[in-house]
């Protein structure tokens, strides 16, 4: 369910150009700074080099401070681009970042009480890196679930590559294999949005129920998908899952 809106934001960020999600950017920073504090924290043990203790504390503190940003945007992009669902993923990764800044907030504790060189906080810091590991794996099967054959394989057409492009970067969280994993009744293979083009380019500019009510799928306006683009999707998804009645590849 949708709690906020932040289309402001991004509508004064297309105007310098801007089109992306905002958060995949800034998740770089937390992970490469946790592992960075693994990795000084366990040279300065194996080296017996104290001066690597401080660089470690020094990362952590960093990736706790980029924990907000990385957060915030997050959420505006849960909002923007899944309008608020609950898909299995994503609560798995609110709690993981949960958990990242229980973990980061104890280390900082810890190095704050002058134990900044002890074996509890390097616990913490290998605690932080698999957090992020599971953080990363759950973005990356939003992301590509389902890409790498099957149904959604790529076919030699050029128009229809393009097609799973667009698919990959607007549609493929939502509707892996074809499905709906926020609305599983309402999958993409079979669907009567598929019997023509004009049909299928009405429903993503305006995806309105049979009483009029908007449901959980957002827009595409021309300036996000255009006609020429539309109609490379379309061929994609009717190639790969058929039209009603009519199975795909």
């Amino acid at each position: 369910m949708k709690v906020a809106s932040f289309d402001f934001f991004y509508r004064a960020l297309a105007l310098i150009g801007y089109h992306e999600p905002l958060h995949p950017p800034f998740t770089h920073y937390p992970v490469a700074l946790v592992t960075a504090s693994l990795f000084f924290g366990l040279w300065a043990l194996i080296r017996r080099r104290p001066g690597f203790w401080v660089t470690a504390r020094h990362c952590l503190v960093l990736a706790w401070l980029f924990i907000f940003p990385t957060v915030l945007f997050g959420l505006m992009d849960w909002q923007r681009y899944y309008q608020g669902a609950w898909i299995g993923p994503i609560v798995a990764k609110i709690y993981l970042a949960g958990f990242l800044f229980v973990l980061l907030s104890i280390g900082l504790i810890l190095a704050y009480k002058g134990r900044g060189d002890s074996p509890a906080i390097l616990v913490i810091y290998a605690l932080g890196f698999m957090t992020v590991v599971g953080l990363g794996y759950f973005g990356g099967h939003m992301v590509y679930e389902g890409r790498a054959g099957g149904r959604g394989a790529a076919t030699a057409s050029l128009q229809v590559k393009a097609g799973q492009k667009i698919y990959g970067k607007y549609c493929q969280a939502c509707h892996p294999n074809g499905g709906n994993i926020i609305t599983p009744q309402a999958q993409i293979i079979g669907s009567k949005t598929l019997a023509d083009f004009p049909g299928f380019l009405a429903w993503i500019r305006n995806p309105r129920g049979a009483d009029g009510k908007r449901g959980a799928m957002p827009d595409f306006p021309p300036a996000k998908i255009s006609d020429k683009a539309a109609q490379e999707l379309y061929r994609y998804v009717v190639d790969t899952f058929g039209k009603p009645g009519v199975p795909g590849k």
